[in-house]
């Protein structure tokens, strides 16, 4: 795949995109503060952090919606008295709502979903140039999988923070690669606070640098990880004085492996199966699909790349221990699969197995899923605009 062909591709995609979420908030007079999913009890609970006009669901919204509020209490309420739901799951997850935030202070927070729409598809368009270039050159076409992600244009146009923590640590690992460190170390900080999981790649590259004493890329790459928990420590020490509207543990969210799949077909004590379940099927075939491909690697090399198998290693602990609400929400779930695609590209030339093959394929079918549902199966919410 020529260069010249991935700029074309990449036209295409994004026209696509408009109109994809042209489609998605037609119902709503085009707002794109749609997208969003702001819920009427957190807009009654927070009332100076909404702007006026922005639509509100009655009914409920979606994880958008923290990012949001968070960055708005960040840079323009600066008070620390947000108060959503599960608030010490969400406030250290801060690099979305860090980045719209300053972008929202500096051309205004009513334009807050169209700045965070070129954020995120801005910083994913640099991450697909990187994964290109790190291709092998009869292997570059497989970038189109990584475009094409269900996963990540998904969780763009939910507005939520997982494709562009992926997109962050493609473009620090490819940094990493280039061996130019101080850029590496410098997204891979912003990585980690945006999603903990990030301290995944670190660890092994600490680790690599340890064995070969180099104690100043050890102490780099270790910061962001001693940054991040320092942050931690201050959150549960000074921010903020409540707990959310929901305060779940970490149990409360997890169960035994694949139990909430199994679960997910289960309602008043019945077991069911509909077509729309199908989504499910294909997601499990994708996480024993890519925990093949993991085995083969392991069994090949055990440090071989780890930096990235081990990040692929713990997205597929989180979607093994997920309880069934999330199986039972394709926008849930299917978020958990964001790294895990690109990562598992990576191995395409020296792994080439069933398991990569049965992945990306059915990320393709996925992909055509997720078209199909935006288009023809997602109904109209009942809604009112913010005063």
């Amino acid at each position: 795949m020529k260069p010249r062909d991935l700029w074309i591709v990449l036209c295409l995609f994004i026209l696509g995109v408009v109109g994809l979420i042209y489609v998605k908030t037609e119902p709503y007079g085009n707002s794109l503060s749609a997208l969003i999913g702001i819920w009427e009890g957190f807009y009654e609970i927070n009332p100076n952090l909404v702007d006026s006009q922005f639509v509100i669901y009655p009914s409920g919204g979606y994880d958008g919606q923290f990012f949001y509020l968070l960055a708005k209490d960040l840079f323009v309420d600066e008070k620390w008295d947000l108060i959503v739901d599960s608030f010490y799951f969400r406030y250290h997850r801060i690099g979305l709502s860090f980045a719209s935030g300053i972008l929202s202070v500096l051309f205004g927070s009513e334009h807050y979903p169209i700045l965070t729409l070129i954020l995120l598809f801005s910083v994913f368009l640099v991450s697909v140039y990187c994964l290109y270039d790190l291709l092998p050159k009869n292997s570059k076409w497989f970038v189109l999988f990584y475009i094409f992600s269900p996963y990540s244009l998904n969780a763009n146009l939910l507005l939520v923070a997982d494709s562009f923590f992926v997109s962050l640590a493609l473009i620090a690992y490819y940094f990493y690669v280039k061996e130019k460190h101080f850029l590496s170390f410098l997204f891979f900080l912003f990585t980690v606070f945006t999603r903990e999981l990030g301290i995944l790649f670190l660890a092994p590259i600490g680790f690599k640098y340890l064995l070969g004493k180099n104690w100043k890329l050890l102490l780099l790459y270790s910061i962001p990880g001693i940054l991040f928990i320092g942050f931690i420590i201050y959150g549960w020490i000074a921010i903020p004085n409540h707990l959310g509207t929901n305060p779940l543990g970490f149990r409360d969210m997890t169960d035994y492996p694949l139990f909430g799949f199994a679960k997910s077909f289960i309602e008043n004590g019945t077991f069911h199966f509909k077509i729309k379940e199908f989504p499910k099927l294909l997601l499990l075939l994708s996480f024993f699909s890519v925990c093949y491909l993991c085995l083969i690697s392991l069994r090949q090399s055990f440090l071989h790349k780890m930096e990235i198998l081990l990040p692929i290693l713990g997205s597929l602990f989180v979607i093994a221990i997920a309880e069934e609400g999330y199986w039972r929400s394709f926008d849930n779930l299917s978020r958990m699969f964001t790294l895990v695609l690109p990562f598992s590209i990576l191995f395409i030339d020296e792994i080439k197995n069933i398991g990569l093959k049965l992945f990306l394929s059915s990320s393709a079918l996925l992909f055509f899923f997720l078209l199909i549902r935006i288009l023809f199966i997602t109904p109209k919410k009942e809604y009112f605009l913010a005063i």
